[in-house]
């Protein structure tokens, strides 16, 4: 295992640091272990705790929050490829080891080379005049190039045709070790090293001069030792640049040692011709390598399963019953009230399970009239009724993917009795149909209206309750897990400022409390909504109290918890307003300039305090 991170954007672009020890801080300080000088990044931003092969990231009560996919996180688990997102720097977790053959010792060397280095351009033209044995030697090396170009394009995987590729090339070239290095910049380390021995547990060292690497891609040639000059040189080295189409990947670097294994002009015409197959073919897999990686980062910043925000020990319940769902078909209902994400489960559900890569079909049985609902669910054929075009319902839409019911309570009772023939006998009929079509996709419902109440006032069949709560889970509303508002609010106010294209650095400790303290009718969407609000009304790059909504300013906070503090807390407050008053002369402007606040929120809090009556006689004596 080899943790590390590594700078994807940011001013630390392109630096790795490794998790040597127990615990890695990143923030904008000098003493962190990955220092960030970012006026979004806070002095004390988050850190990386190792423990028994296990590694975490703890957000250290930074201002703007710590992001892991595109989540805000107080402590999160960290895999390998995750993506830490700090200010507006991202760092890439990893702990996969490059691949590469453990029996060979790689080593860099600065030293300057003894043996004569010879060079030759690319392209180099062969000599026109050609023996009998030339004629040989091409066409061996000509076959040597075929069986190249058709293995190697038929694979995708970077560390399997590199492995390959080397393979094929020793059995031209007598080389003993040798080693292809990928680099971005011709000055830097290689990024990867991926080398192949001839006869594997030899312990070979293949140490790798630096100066020859340099030579070969500054030159674009390729450079290796002249036997001819230096008939006594022990070690010979080839070391050939990969130039493909957009860009130089790096070098095939070859070594061999004794008089017998000498590299000539032969073997470097080869490997220049194997170098610029395999060159474009590499290029092209580790483009689409860097695609699917960017795919992959980016279905984890937009996965719906991920976007149930929060650590709370309710939601952590929610998503053990994710977890335990997704895997079975079983029809699930879920519950809830209006805007705590219930719909955000069923997506959930639907990513975690074997249907992922089918659609997922919404229907809203509340917002479609009865009329036109049965057409919606089951679909009709032309003719059906008056004007009526073939259409697919939306239960064959889904094929076998998955159907999300929403707001179930709401279904008319005519269609209730359908849709229980339909769950029954997993088969439906188009309107005006004759043949019945099965129903491969699974159906997850949600409501948030009392069924059992429903049933007892006849509004909703029982029978169909019992098909639909095989399975079933409630979303708790946000006042019953208030932990999670922070991570939420964060969530949501980085995702409308980077969309509004304004500067964010955090929610002030005054705005945090109110929305602490709100009772929070709406749930989460209401919470959206009021972080929104926030962000297109604030001037400052902080949400600050007055940016938030009149609706969470004037109704009286629900307290998180009582007792003599909050009450100490609440009396201090009503003082240092009614003595800046007091100070002012009854200007509410320049009450507001003593008190450092806006003088909306001055209004706010004196409704919010209910203290109108003692302001007023500060006003009036």
């Amino acid at each position: 295992m080899d943790p590390r991170v590594v700078a994807l954007t940011g001013m630390s672009k392109g630096e790795s640091y490794r998790v040597t020890g127990v615990r890695l801080t990143v923030g904008r300080d000098n003493s962190n272990s990955v220092q960030i000088g970012d006026a979004t990044v806070s002095k004390k931003h988050c850190a990386i705790e190792a423990a028994e092969g296990t590694f975490e990231l703890v957000d250290l009560e930074s201002h703007n929050g710590t992001f892991v996919n595109g989540i805000p996180v107080k402590r999160r688990s960290l895999a390998h490829g995750d993506i830490i997102r700090v200010g507006t720097s991202e760092l890439l977790f990893l702990t996969q080891e490059e691949l590469r053959d453990e029996d060979v010792e790689l080593q860099y060397s600065d030293e300057s080379t003894r043996e004569s280095l010879k060079t030759v351009q690319l392209p180099s033209a062969p000599s026109h005049s050609h023996s009998a044995s030339d004629v040989g030697r091409m066409a061996r090396d000509l076959n040597a190039l075929f069986k190249i170009a058709n293995t190697i394009n038929s694979i995708r995987d970077p560390g399997h045709l590199q492995t390959t590729l080397l393979e094929l090339i020793f059995e031209v070239v007598p080389a003993d070790v040798g080693a292809i290095l990928r680099m971005s910049q011709m000055e830097e380390e290689p990024a990867t090293a991926h080398i192949y021995e001839r006869l594997p547990g030899t312990g070979a060292t293949l140490r790798i001069r630096r100066d020859v690497i340099q030579r070969a891609l500054w030159e674009r040639a390729s450079v290796f030792t002249d036997s001819s000059v230096d008939v006594t040189a022990a070690e010979n080295i080839m070391c050939v640049p990969l130039v493909g189409v957009q860009t130089t990947i790096g070098v095939i670097y070859l070594k061999s040692s004794g008089l017998k294994a000498r590299f000539a002009e032969e073997h470097v015409q080869f490997l220049n011709s194997a170098a610029g197959i395999a060159a474009v073919t590499l290029e092209n897999v580790l483009s689409f390598e860097s695609l699917r990686a960017e795919n992959l980062r980016l279905r984890k910043v937009l996965d719906p399963a991920d976007s149930l925000i929060g650590e709370s020990k309710s939601m952590r319940r929610l998503n053990a019953f994710i977890d335990k769902v997704a895997k079975r078909d079983s029809t699930v209902l879920i519950r809830g009230e209006s805007g705590t994400g219930k719909e955000l489960v069923a997506r959930a559900i639907h990513v975690g399970s074997a249907r992922s890569e089918k659609p997922f079909v919404a229907i809203n049985c509340a917002a479609i009239p009865d009329t036109l609902l049965e057409s919606e669910l089951f679909g009709n054929e032309k003719g059906a009724f008056t004007g009526a075009v073939f259409k697919k319902g939306k239960l064959e839409a889904a094929e076998d993917g998955t159907v999300f019911l929403d707001e179930i309570g709401e279904l008319a009772p005519l269609l209730q009795a359908k849709l229980l023939r339909v769950l029954q006998q997993r088969e439906f009929d188009r309107l005006g149909g004759t043949r019945p079509i099965k129903l491969q996709a699974r159906v997850i419902a949600a409501t948030n209206k009392n069924l059992e109440q429903a049933i007892k006032d006849g509004e909703f069949r029982q029978d169909l309750f019992y098909r639909l709560n095989v399975v079933s889970t409630t979303v708790p509303p946000l006042r019953e897990h208030r932990e999670d508002i922070p991570l939420l609010a964060i969530y949501f106010a980085t995702k409308y400022a980077e969309k509004s294209e304004r500067p964010f650095k955090g929610i002030s400790t005054e705005a945090r409390n109110i929305l602490m303290s709100y009772e929070w009718p709406g749930n989460v969407r209401e919470l959206e909504n009021a972080i929104e609000h926030a962000i297109v009304m604030g001037t400052v790059e902080e949400i600050l109290p007055e940016d938030l909504p009149e609706t969470l300013l004037e109704k009286p906070s629900v307290q998180v918890s009582s007792g003599k503090y909050h009450h100490e807390i609440t009396e201090l407050k009503k003082r240092l307003i009614i003595d800046a008053v007091t100070q002012a002369q009854g200007s509410y402007i320049d009450a507001a300039k003593l008190l450092g606040v806006h003088p909306n929120y001055l209004h706010r809090l004196i409704r919010n305090l209910e203290i109108k009556d003692l302001v007023r006689a500060v006003e009036n004596p």
